[in-house]
């Protein structure tokens, strides 16, 4: 990677589309600002990102990272090896770019880079999605130039620090400018369909998977989509969660995708929507006005989305319901 003239920010965003796409959203209004700047995204290989942001006509430069393992052995040398090779990967890159900021949002991706950045004295500040912060947020929170939350809860939830804002989460603009009209004539679905949008985000959610898959032999469901032909379910199933034909195949009325990259237009176009309770989920539904009924994901740490589904079910905006709860009926 050259060097130039240009001043240069550097975001850490990783593992999943939640932690990409409110970095996505901040890098847009950066570049039509300030379009001389320099963006660059540091995530891994193999992840979406490396998808995504490519996608989105910006720099990525693959480091390595990984997760906080819950067991230290025999775990922990992997989380110790690639994240050494990460922070010095992300330190030849701060020296030769210096950089004028780091951005980064959270997931294990913002570990190796923020702590690079913090070794160089490079400024860097945080965004925070949910409403209880992340690992790598705060252990990294205290020493940030700044700090941007969602709501109250997560500025409480981060303790006592002097440099916090709340701003909410960054949502793409798209997800306040499309109407449900303009969402169904983007994706093709016609205005007599009533749609109903399954999503466990960019790794899928088993449950929610095998809810669906169960409507084949659910005389239930034959009965509903023979009595209201009009009834139309999309559902992502998620890059971690297989989708072969065989699982879904004879399910009147459903279509299935691994992931939708145009998940604006499909949420915008639906009626109802069905998903995890992620932050940028719930924060681009909130942009949308569209009704859910959200699952949290049970394993979260610290059990975040269950508040970011609480928070969005208080303002009427969604109906909560427990993972172990949720099946086909």
């Amino acid at each position: 990677m050259q060097a130039d003239d240009r001043k240069t920010v550097i975001f850490a965003a990783g593992g999943t589309s939640g932690h990409i796409h409110p970095a996505l959203a901040i890098a847009s209004e950066i570049r039509d600002n300030n379009p001389d700047v320099r963006i660059i995204f540091c995530g891994l290989a193999g992840n979406i990102e490396a998808e995504m942001v490519p996608a989105a006509g910006y720099e990525f430069v693959p480091i390595s990272a990984r997760a906080m393992p819950s067991k230290y052995y025999p775990w922990f040398y992997r989380w110790l090896k690639d994240n050494i090779h990460g922070i010095r990967t992300t330190r030849k890159l701060i020296k030769k770019l210096k950089p004028i900021l780091v951005i980064g949002t959270g997931g294990y991706v913002t570990g190796p880079v923020i702590m690079a950045a913090s070794q160089l004295k490079t400024p860097y500040v945080l965004h925070e999605q949910n409403v209880y912060p992340g690992r790598a947020n705060r252990f990294f929170a205290k020493h940030a130039a700044h700090v941007f939350v969602i709501n109250e809860k997560s500025k409480e939830n981060l303790g006592d620090l002097d440099a916090i804002t709340v701003s909410g989460n960054p949502v793409q603009p798209i997800f306040y400018n499309l109407d449900k009209e303009q969402g169904r004539h983007a994706i093709g679905i016609s205005e007599d369909r009533f749609l109903l949008v399954v999503t466990g985000g960019s790794l899928g959610a088993e449950r929610l998977n095998k809810a669906i898959s169960g409507l084949r032999d659910h005389h239930g469901w034959q009965q509903l989509v023979k009595d209201h032909p009009e009834l139309m379910i999309m559902l992502s199933t998620g890059k971690d969660q297989p989708n072969s034909p065989e699982i879904y195949e004879g399910i009147s009325n459903v279509q299935v995708t691994n992931y939708l990259y145009n998940m604006a237009q499909w949420m915008a176009a639906s009626d109802l929507v069905i998903s995890r309770s992620g932050a940028m989920t719930c924060a681009e539904l909130m942009a949308l006005a569209k009704p859910a009924i959200l699952v949290p994901y049970p394993h979260a740490i610290d059990d975040h989305q269950s508040m970011n589904a609480q928070s969005l079910a208080e303002l009427g905006g969604a109906i909560m319901i427990k993972d172990a709860d949720f099946n086909t009926e």
